[in-house]
């Protein structure tokens, strides 16, 4: 079998890539191990409700994502602007509305840390707000366990906002990201809101897969070596061209020995049903997105994700989705238990009528931004061998869209330069 490309894997950076470079006119083959699309960000429905191995969040300030499917398509549905942080059996509201940074201001009455931190805070999140993404990314590399201290925030400011921010976004508790990435995650905080697809986390990948020709991916297909004009998979060798790897770190490595493999964390999603009537008004009005800043609790997120998107629920249930970090995989019932514990307190009901959809554990989830962290790391290793994914960039969809843009206009310039 021949083609001009052969992308290994049917994520979001493959199918990404491959819709580039089949519009530039080459004849691309996408091959993928799984039964589906999508990787760690594919849907299925469970009993009704539309879930996923993690709660993915995009944002409505992402570039990529707006133009990556036809407008509309996606089906975005935002929460409310900024997050909601509970510490202490406190609410606090932090962030601004979309478009809106000078409301960052809002910073000064959140009531941690002392009067100096929210001053700072404030003039901080004022200042990314109304910067571009990659000035955002711009400035010196230290991870934020450093940064925090030279900004001089106090403890207090750190343990109530800075490190469940982190916890939440980067699967991070260590305070070991970059301070680079955590600035670019405030940024996101007075910038647009946090959002989901009302067809389900899968439909970005659904609408990259459309704009291929009909059979140029291949579900059920296991590549075992790549080459700079082939593919070893299951049914033989595939010549090509040009061969992209875009892939999870893990696979990516096994095929590139020698590759960097980024550090990746683990992430437990805890999907819960409950009767919509059970939730408070606000919740039932969309609020924002819970962030969990008490210590000792299991749950660092938590969002009812069927009040922005409806189609995610039967009618009359609401969907919660909650989000572990750091845990083992091990004993999930006893944290199923201690996680609806926890979210009566986040969300002032009984939980006794609520009813577990699903359990998910993925032991690699998150690509972590450890400092020093590359946010545009190379995706050509040499002419005719490429890869990308959301190791190679930012740590999230937005990043996976934009590796592979890069990775595509590498390729066509290689190829423009080589007899076909």
């Amino acid at each position: 079998m021949r083609a001009d490309v052969v992308v290994v894997g049917a994520g979001v950076a493959g199918l990404s890539t491959a819709a580039r470079l089949s519009q530039a006119g080459l004849e691309v083959l996408v091959l993928e191990a799984a039964d589906r699309l999508g990787g760690r960000a594919a849907d299925e429905r469970v009993d009704g409700y539309t879930i996923g191995d993690g709660a993915h969040l995009v944002h409505t300030s992402w570039p990529l994502l707006r133009t990556a499917a036809a407008p509309g398509r996606l089906g975005l549905r935002g929460f409310a602007p900024g997050v909601q942080i509970h510490s202490g059996g406190q609410r606090m509201r932090v962030g601004a509305g979309a478009a809106r940074p000078q409301q960052s201001v809002t910073t000064l009455r959140v009531p941690v840390g002392n009067p100096v931190d929210r001053m700072r805070l404030t003039t901080l999140m004022y200042r990314l707000g109304a910067t571009t993404p990659e000035r955002a990314l711009a400035g010196p590399e230290h991870p934020c366990s450093d940064s925090f201290h030279v900004r001089g925030y106090s403890p207090e400011l750190v343990d109530q906002l800075l490190a469940p921010m982190l916890a939440a976004f980067a699967a991070d508790e260590d305070l070991a990201t970059s301070i680079r990435g955590a600035d670019w995650l405030l940024r996101l905080l007075v910038r647009g809101r946090f959002a989901v697809s009302e067809h389900g986390s899968g439909q970005l990948a659904r609408e990259l897969a459309a704009l291929l020709p009909a059979g140029s991916v291949r579900l059920g297909a296991r590549v075992h070596a790549v080459h700079a004009n082939r593919a070893s998979a299951d049914g033989g060798d595939i010549r090509a061209r040009a061969v992209v790897v875009a892939t999870d770190p893990v696979t990516a490595v096994e095929l590139f020995p020698g590759l960097h493999q980024a550090a990746q964390r683990s992430v437990t999603t805890l999907w819960h049903s409950a009767p919509a009537e059970n939730l408070a008004v606000e919740a039932r009005r969309g609020e924002p997105v819970v962030l969990d800043a008490d210590p000792g609790s299991p749950v660092v997120r938590s969002m009812v994700i069927s009040h922005v998107a409806p189609r995610l629920a039967p009618p009359g249930r609401a969907l919660i989705a909650s989000t572990v970090v750091g845990h083992d995989g091990k004993h999930l019932e006893q944290l199923d238990r201690e996680t609806l514990a926890r979210l009566g307190v986040l969300y002032r009901v009984n939980t006794r009528d609520w009813t577990t959809v699903d359990v998910r554990h993925v032991e690699n989830a998150v690509v972590a931004m450890n400092a020093p962290y590359n946010f545009t790391r190379s995706v050509r290793l040499i002419s005719g061998l490429y890869v990308c994914g959301d190791h190679r960039d930012l740590p999230n969809l937005e990043g996976a869209l934009n590796s592979a843009r890069r990775c595509a206009d590498a390729v066509l310039a290689d190829l423009a330069r080589s007899p076909r």
